[in-house]
């Protein structure tokens, strides 16, 4: 038993310490001095290629080949790496002319390199070569590990001869398998002091071959040739044509990224830098929007043998983990957490915990797989696991049962977040779509429907009643479970687009959703030399503030996800638009050439970041197909619905994929599909139809009202194959811009056409004119408050202290023992100084002693709030305060200070994070863009230096986005104009969000004259 328990403790040990250093890669940036510069159009689109001439990327584009980890990295000049765990090698070439020497292929006067979903082809000149030009193709090969290039000569001097050399790579360690952004650049350079291990030549046009960590010559081209025809057979499972040059080479490109992500068992977190399998997030998606649903059955088959069946919940709530501080569940079988229903991380390994939960994004994959293949066998073959799984879900994350769900790391941007048992809009969302559809199911295989009902009309009914912000237009990110169970309204793009993707909403609901997009979430423009300027922005995930990843990111998953709300919602153009602009961000600007990756270059934390990531290739593909071209499988009601998304200037427009071929010019449409059944949705163009006809034959349509914000018009099509021909007539449909924060809608008539037409509204906006803070100081007029008596701790120990109550009775992710850091760093802790120095005009009466501040909190550890006896007359009252924040609580009052006149009326000032509340320990980073503050920043004092500045982090040259700790902390200092011609009475502090500690170290009064 003793070595039993000693095995563990090491274990536990070695995975911490391999946590951390994992999270000291995510927290680091290799493109600091990227950060504001001027971009480039790298990439130019020809048909179904991305181009670059005499480009200066090196090793950023991978050919991936077969299901194993092995890669060919490439670069916009040839030469290579071969990625081999452990043993990766770099691969250069060379040519050598008789008289003139040696010359690098990648340093040749001219390079033309394309990029060809999953193929690389060079065209290179060089002065020194006349009228010499040399040609390299190069693949991976699909069977093996391994790679072949095919070199053509044409009009090269005499005697050239062109070698191939093979050596180790620089780096010694790899620390996410060289991934663009995560490992340092040059990794795969050749070192200083390079020694070939293997050398090839060839003097005419032939191939060379990798493989078996050997580079040999082949005269023949088979084996390129069969190489390629594989490739072109994968590429070719999509099939888009567009007027958009950008978007054609994008469908070929997906499918190889898609690829690059199957290792034959499952589709992988990432291709490179998180090539590991994961029971969940939005990779698995590709599999049936791509039409490979043999993989995908191969993929939920092998997460369904991992889902717990003989562990019964043994151990109450709450199951809080005490080594990591309270801050999540503690791994131990038969607590509610893990035990019957839960799906563990990997394929066919029932007996493995994580520590998400990856049930619920595995299980809406799931559910578009039946909606896909509408077959009923495998729906019964895998219902238990759909059933087993919403009972885990209700066990753990409603335990109240009040219909609202816990959200526990359900979603990709979860790893800083945290709800301490709250009601979650996105993950109660997520449990209505399953339960909704499990009743569907449940109908159509023999099972009780009912239960399944119930909870899903329980499950809206809440969303609808306590979630739904209906004077804003938005649904609140959560509610919290503890405290004064406050609303937070500002919600980050997963909220809204998670609600709109599990249909949630109704039309009117769903348009003004996406307007908080388009008003309240940071819009960063997309702008670059060599692109002309029409107006593309990305966005960040939320607004919140301070930064910890996941939390205010910018990320091509979240922005694409976002763009598809838009087009499900029916504003096509906004999601066009955000679906190009992250199409030219990554693409086309980007570092690698049809890169479907993790993080943009306007990321302020971290820049442009990894290659080919599963959730970005995954929601791509239903962008591509559900949002840009409308397709809505509904197999399990033997249908499918088709509601094109593409820009309506387009003349012609086709997507062809395993399941489906849509063709359409200028009105006419031809579909070919499995479907039974067709309803084809049209926005109208005109307010009058002349003629529809199907397949020859006229056919009747109707208004629908799936969307609002304009007219649509339904076809219902009882064939799978159909010809479809719209002839307008009578006036042009306008829809105008909408300008204002908030939507309203009427019913609009025009000619044939009826729909709710949105009309922008617009809000007062706040007064921002007024009064600069501290800038009307008389200190021969301020009295020092002596508040001795109402002094209840110490600062320094605002860290040191346990906050042990109250706690949620449920199992959650929430704020850990110590009131700093989340749930991936539970051992966070910030040092605050115990002697305050100050230096400032207003005289302050700072404690010197063990207590020196007044704290208020909804622990049990200090009271909610604290009153203060001031009197006479004031024009400004000058506070020092000092407390704790966090990203969970952005955007929100923290607390309050209430100031009480004799004559009653109040006068209360909000502590809003971050406009009016500071996290003792750490500097705000702001821009203008995803960090915006809405107005001045408050002014600081640094405890250890008495250095009082809006701009902590410019005079204490405090660097980067995240952390940016504050040595011993600082305070902050508010300016509250008073009336000066009433008397005062009380001044309150009070602490209104669960996390925090608001503070009060001094008071002093400015007398009236």
């Amino acid at each position: 038993m003793k070595n039993c328990t000693l095995c563990l403790f090491l274990l536990f040990h070695t995975f911490a310490g391999i946590a951390q250093k994992a999270d000291l890669i995510e927290q680091t940036s290799y493109n600091d001095d990227k950060r504001g510069t001027a971009r480039t159009l790298q990439y130019h689109p020809e048909g179904k290629e991305f181009v670059c001439i005499n480009g200066k990327n090196r090793y950023t584009r991978a050919l991936y080949g077969g299901p194993t980890a092995f890669r060919l990295e490439t670069g916009d000049r040839p030469v290579f790496a071969a990625y081999i765990d452990k043993n990766s090698q770099h691969i250069s070439f060379w040519v050598t002319i008789p008289g003139k020497g040696r010359k690098a292929l990648d340093s040749t006067s001219f390079c033309e390199a394309r990029y060809l979903a999953g193929k690389r082809n060079y065209l290179l000149r060089d002065s020194s070569w006349g009228k010499g030009e040399l040609r390299i193709s190069v693949l991976a090969f699909y069977d093996r590990e391994g790679a072949v290039w095919k070199i053509d000569y044409s009009n090269m001097p005499a005697g050239s001869i062109v070698s191939a050399g093979m050596t180790k790579i620089r780096a010694q360690k790899l620390f996410r398998s060289g991934d663009m952004g995560a490992d340092p650049p040059g990794v795969f350079e050749a070192p200083d002091k390079p020694v070939y291990t293997n050398i090839c030549q060839l003097g005419k046009s032939a191939c060379i071959v990798f493989s078996d960590l050997k580079l040999s010559v082949v005269n023949t081209s088979a084996l390129f040739d069969t190489t390629e025809k594989e490739r072109a057979r994968l590429a070719d499972r999509m099939q888009l044509t567009t007027p958009d040059p950008f978007i054609n080479p994008i469908a070929g490109a997906l499918v190889t990224a898609a690829d690059g992500i199957w290792d034959g068992k499952s589709w992988l977190h990432g291709a490179i830098g998180w090539r590991m399998p994961l029971t969940g997030w939005r990779a698995a998606y590709a599999g049936d929007f791509l039409g490979m649903h043999d993989r995908a059955r191969i993929h939920f088959d092998g997460y369904a043998a991992s889902q717990v069946m003989n562990v019964p919940n043994t151990i109450p709530h709450p199951a809080q983990d005490t080594a990591l501080d309270l801050a999540r569940a503690v791994k131990k079988w038969g607590t509610p957490m893990y035990s019957n229903g839960y799906i563990a991380r990997n394929p066919d390994r029932p007996d493995q915990m994580h520590h998400y939960d990856m049930n619920l994004v595995y299980i809406d994959a799931l559910l578009w797989h039946l909606q896909w293949t509408g077959d009923l066998a495998y729906a019964k073959k895998i219902w238990p696991v759909l059933s087993r799984h919403l009972a885990w879900e209700k066990l753990n994350f409603d335990p109240d049962n009040d219909g609202l769900y816990d959200a526990y790391a359900c979603i990709w941007a979860s790893d800083g977040m945290y709800y301490n048992s709250g009601a979650v809009t996105y993950s109660s969302a997520y449990n209505y779509r399953a339960n909704k559809l499990a009743a569907l199911i449940a109908e159509k295989i023999g099972e009780d429907p009912l239960p399944f009902r119930a909870e899903a009309t329980k499950i809206l009914s809440a969303i609808q009643a306590r979630l739904w912000l209906p004077e804003k237009g938005h649904w609140a990110e959560y509610q919290d479970y503890m405290g004064l169970k406050r609303l937070h309204e500002s919600a980050g793009v997963y909220t809204i687009y998670h609600a709109i993707d599990s249909d949630v909403p109704g039309a009117v609901q769903a348009f003004q959703a996406t307007r908080y997009l388009d008003t309240q979430i940071p819009h960063i423009p997309v702008k670059g030399i060599g692109l002309k300027d029409e107006g593309y922005a990305t966005i960040a995930t939320s607004n919140w503030m301070p930064y910890t990843w996941s939390t205010n990111n910018v990320a091509f998953a979240e922005v694409m996800h976002t763009a598809l709300a838009y087009f499900e919602a029916g504003r096509n153009e906004a999601g066009f638009q955000l679906f190009k602009s992250a199409i030219l961000d990554g693409m086309y600007l980007g570092d690698s050439p049809g890169n479907f990756g993790q993080i943009s270059f306007y990321d302020a934390a971290r820049g442009e970041c990894y290659r080919d990531f599963g959730d970005a290739i995954g929601v791509a593909a239903r962008l591509l197909v559900q949002g840009l071209f409308g397709i809505r499988p509904d197999a399990l009601n033997k249908r499918i619905i088709i509601r094109p998304g593409f820009p309506a200037s387009w003349p012609y427009a086709s997507l062809k994929t395993p399941d489906l071929s849509f063709d359409y010019k200028n009105d006419t449409y031809h579909i070919v599909t499995h479907f039974p059944a067709i309803e084809l949705q049209i926005p109208a163009k005109k307010d009058h139809i002349k003629k529809i006809t199907v397949n020859g034959q006229a056919a009747p349509w109707q208004m629908s009202a799936a969307v609002a914000g304009t007219p649509l018009i339904s076809i219902n099509i009882p064939a799978g194959t159909c010809d479809v021909r719209i002839e307008w007539a009578g006036k042009d449909i306008v829809i105008p811009p909408l300008t204002g924060e908030q939507t309203t809608f009427k019913t609009v008539r025009q000619g044939e056409m009826t729909w709710l037409a949105a009309q922008g509204v617009n809000t007062p906006s706040p007064d921002m004119t007024a009064y600069t803070a501290f800038s009307l100081i008389q200190p021969g007029l301020c009295e020092q408050v002596n508040i001795d008596t109402q002094l209840n701790a110490a600062l320094k120990d605002i860290f040191q202290n346990e906050y042990r109550s109250p706690r949620s009775p449920y199992t959650t992710l929430q704020i850990p023992l110590h009131g700093i850091g989340e749930w991936t760093h539970p051992k966070t802790t910030a040092a605050i100084a115990a002697d305050i120095k100050y230096d400032f005009p207003v005289p302050f009466r700072i404690s010197h002693k063990e207590k020196n501040v007044v704290f208020t909190s909804l622990w049990d550890n200090y009271p909610d709030s604290v009153q203060l006896a001031i009197n006479g007359k004031a024009n400004h009252a000058y506070l020092l305060l000092a407390g704790s924040t966090n990203s969970m609580q952005s955007r929100i009052e923290n607390g309050r200070v209430t100031i009480v006149y004799k004559d009653g009326s109040r006068q209360l000032t909000a502590l809003v994070n971050p406009e009016t509340w500071c996290p003792v320990e750490q500097d705000y980073f702001t821009d203008s863009l995803a960090f915006k503050m809405n107005q001045p920043k408050p002014w600081r004092l640094h405890f250890k230096t008495g250095l009082v500045s809006q701009d902590l982090g410019r005079d204490l040259k405090i660097k980067g986005v995240y952390g940016r700790e504050i040595d011993g902390g600082a305070g902050m200092l508010l300016d509250i104009k008073l009336d000066p011609e009433k008397e005062l009475s009380t001044l309150t502090i009070q602490a209104l969000s669960n996390d925090v500690v608001v503070g009060l170290m001094a008071l002093t009064l400015q007398r009236s004259r």
